[in-house]
């Protein structure tokens, strides 16, 4: 791929010397760093992009590479560089903000180093045109898909390699991870508590090195540290709606929510809690994300939340969304009715046929009945088929017997 060319297809993942991914090979003149966003995606897709490229640095952390800041960070750490660096960018939008200063800052740094932009954000589609000196490599707007991309191009992979090519995109919420029947109970754990793990002080900086020098022992304090997430309290269900007992606990409203829902097989998770800066009582909603991939036509909480309250702003994703309260009280009340609105919008969107909610266990064996029925009927169809071939067989037989005795 030239440089400045913009690169959509793929969905396959390229394989290492061909198409966008051609000519990477890192020689001791020129060593490779590699920068990465401060999330759990970020973290995964550094650590990938890391041990492709044979990378002797890597870099990621809150809040130096934001899309805000990513460009003061490069040029404090790499303008003055003594050799000539490849520096790959991983998984860091384009910011829009100021999309024209972000283009123009990694421009220059390629006059001096050799810049290779890798994402996958829709947001950056529009303005990968504008690069010319820099390599930019669009994969996709998946996740999942950029990690494989990585993935595929270590040298040397391991299980280890692909589960954290995953964990990454189960860490963005990224729909392929489901379609593609990716997502276990563990990874959900995985991603839950890299999430707390990133967000301490230094946290990414620490994660993406610790999983370079002892993935194993990272992803144990994964294990752990999901553990510490709190879960919300059931105070009721309506229909594939659970709402929490508030109120939430203190920094940790959608995450507990989530765990609700994970908790009770619901769709959606409602509650209420104290803002911890405005100390104002704010009423909070999400839908797993899992249920969303699966069924992208049930209604968002945030589209619901203005439907309801249109005068007041609803803060956050459509997917995870909040609203402020006056009192306590009416916050209760709110979620109380948020909970019913959407569980009447999702009855009218969804089937019949996935209303009915079973444990993870229940589905697990379920759906080993339903093979070993497969399996069952397969054989049957065998042994028809080999009958009817033994059938024809004789029928076959029985005419050339006709046919010698009236010739005889």
């Amino acid at each position: 791929m030239e440089t400045g060319k913009i690169q959509l297809q793929n969905p396959a993942v390229p394989a290492m010397g061909t198409g966008a991914w051609a000519g990477f090979g890192v020689t001791p003149a020129q060593q490779t760093v590699v920068v990465g966003h401060f999330d759990t995606h970020g973290v995964c897709a550094a650590y990938l992009a890391a041990k492709a490229f044979n990378a002797v640095d890597v870099f990621a952390n809150y809040p130096a590479t934001s899309p805000e800041t990513l460009i003061q960070t490069l040029q404090n750490m790499y303008a003055a560089a003594p050799q000539r660096l490849r520096i790959v960018v991983v998984d860091i939008p384009i910011n829009l903000k100021d999309p024209v200063s972000f283009v123009q800052g990694l421009e220059n740094l390629a006059v001096r180093h050799e810049v290779v932009f890798i994402d996958h954000h829709e947001t950056t589609l529009p303005y990968l045109a504008w690069f010319q000196r820099v390599r930019a490599i669009f994969v996709g707007t998946s996740a999942l898909q950029m990690n494989m991309a990585l993935y595929n191009m270590i040298p040397e992979k391991t299980d280890t390699d692909r589960l954290i090519a995953v964990l990454g995109a189960v860490g963005d919420r990224d729909a392929e991870v489901v379609k593609q029947g990716l997502l276990t109970a563990d990874l959900q754990n995985l991603a839950d508590g890299m999430d707390v793990i990133v967000r301490e002080r230094d946290g990414a900086l620490r994660a993406v090195r610790t999983l370079l020098q002892s993935p194993a022992m990272l992803l144990d304090e994964a294990r752990t540290k999901a553990g510490q997430i709190p879960s919300a309290a059931l105070a009721q269900r309506t229909g594939p709606v659970a709402v929490a007992q508030g109120p939430l606990p203190a920094q940790w409203g959608p995450k507990a929510l989530e765990k609700l829902a994970f908790q009770t097989g619901a769709w959606y998770a409602t509650g209420w809690g104290i803002d911890e800066r405005s100390k104002t009582p704010i009423v909070r909603a999400i839908i797993r994300w899992d249920i969303n991939a699966r069924m992208p036509n049930l209604p968002l909480p945030g589209t619901i939340a203005r439907q309801l309250w249109s005068t007041r702003n609803v803060i956050g994703h459509p997917a995870a969304p909040s609203v402020v309260a006056t009192s306590e009280t009416e916050a209760q009340e709110m979620a109380a009715q948020w909970a019913r609105a959407l569980a009447d919008a999702a009855t009218k969107s969804a089937t019949p046929s996935v209303v009915r909610f079973l444990p993870e266990s229940d589905v697990g064996m379920m759906f080993v009945e339903v093979l070993q029925r497969l399996e069952q009927i397969l054989e049957s169809q065998r042994q028809m088929y080999s009958e009817y071939l033994e059938l024809k067989r004789r029928q076959v037989q029985l005419l050339e017997q006709g046919s010698r005795r009236a010739a005889d």
